[in-house]
């Protein structure tokens, strides 16, 4: 008896162990690639720890990660390819990263493998964030994972290498039924301009650590929109946003959906997008006032004449308690006609693929099954 007692209260405090370090385990993650993502999230909260929020920061070294961060990182972020290699292209990085099994089990350890979803954020033009976002697609599926990317596109004047590493990184992420890619165009984003809940003003690129801390504040954003993709076959999706909007400045949710179309993040064709995913977050004291149906009506309706919609989805909003009556509405934007850019995108990167394949670093053959994909979206 006194045995059994004692195996009992063992087990008891077990339990309260584990119930201690439950709350430690991270929910979420968000993975960010390469040197252009990394510096701007290193201003933002998610440098430091955050409850139920794991995040990882990959690029070429460990201890160039460790210098953005000024010691802010704790190394165990940190993941450095560390490899004697050149990372200017995807096909210098691709070999050294696809079939890596020390790099992957690297990741693992953090864990990133069970968690509620993922988010990465990568920039397309550098060697390291087009290789590793579709390497890193597919991981995230093989441990049966969901996964949302954030994808930076190159600038208009960066020159064609840039495009080029781009163009077949989109073209990989294409290829995989489980992307859900959300596009973001690096001239818009950095003439970004608007205000944050407290009403300062946000500029550039720092846009980016707003919607993710808002993005992350729904625990179940990843699956809903994996399932929505999931069921209307959509893998490319953009951001409409509005942060900060005054319901007693524009009068109705309608003024301030409006104004969503001032900051757009890609230069596209509403009039063609096919899917909608809407989260909201506003004052708790709004909730009876906007509550999800009316939302969603709300919405349904002005996206009547601006597109010819299979389906929205509307999250049910984030209320918090706040004094103020400011609205953040984030809206990813899926379906949409994505041929002309990909049309423009590779007819300049022509000349340098062609120089490419001669050299025999690719092949034509695969270049065109990039190609293919793209065609497919």
């Amino acid at each position: 008896m006194e045995s059994a007692k004692a195996d009992s209260e063992v087990l008891e405090n077990i339990e309260k162990h584990m119930a201690q370090l439950k709350p430690l385990l991270p929910t979420q993650a968000i993975i960010c690639i390469g040197e252009y993502p990394a510096k701007i999230l290193l201003k933002g909260s998610f440098a430091g720890k955050t409850d139920g929020v794991l995040s990882v920061f990959i690029d070429k070294s460990a201890g160039e990660i460790a210098k953005w961060s000024q010691s802010s990182l704790d190394p165990y972020n940190i993941v450095g390819l560390d490899a004697n290699i050149d990372t200017h292209f995807w096909f210098n990085v691709l070999p050294n990263v696809a079939k890596n099994e020390e790099f992957i089990a690297r990741l693992k350890n953090k864990p990133v493998d069970r968690l509620n979803g993922a988010i990465m954020v990568s920039s397309l033009w550098e060697g390291v964030g087009s290789a590793l976002l579709p390497t890193l697609i597919s991981q995230f599926k093989e441990w049966n994972e969901n996964s949302v990317a954030l994808a930076i596109l190159p600038s208009t004047v960066q020159p064609s290498d840039a495009l080029f590493n781009a163009l077949w990184s989109l073209g990989m992420c294409a290829s995989k039924d489980n992307a859900n890619v959300l596009l973001i165009g690096r001239d818009l984003l950095e003439s970004y301009a608007g205000v944050n809940r407290n009403g300062s003003k946000i500029f550039g690129n720092t846009i980016v650590n707003y919607m993710l801390e808002l993005m992350m504040a729904k625990e179940t954003l990843v699956q809903e929109l994996t399932e929505l993709s999931r069921s209307f076959n959509v893998k490319m999706y953009t951001v409409l946003s509005t942060m900060g909007a005054s319901l007693n400045i524009y009068g109705s949710l309608e003024n301030i959906l409006n104004t969503t179309l001032f900051n757009p993040l890609l230069e596209f064709d509403l009039s063609s997008a096919s899917v909608v995913y809407v989260l909201l977050r506003m004052p708790l004291q709004l909730k009876d006032k906007f509550p999800r149906g009316k939302i969603e009506l709300a919405i349904a309706r002005w996206f009547k004449k601006k597109a010819s919609l299979k389906s929205i989805y509307i999250t049910e909003p984030i209320y918090v308690e706040d004094i103020s009556d400011r609205i953040d509405v984030l809206m990813f934007v899926g379906g949409f006609d994505l041929a002309e850019m990909f049309t423009s995108m590779e007819k300049e990167v022509n000349a340098i693929k062609s120089q490419i394949v001669k050299k025999g670093l690719i092949k034509e053959e695969d270049w065109q099954e990039i190609v293919k994909s793209l065609a497919a979206v």
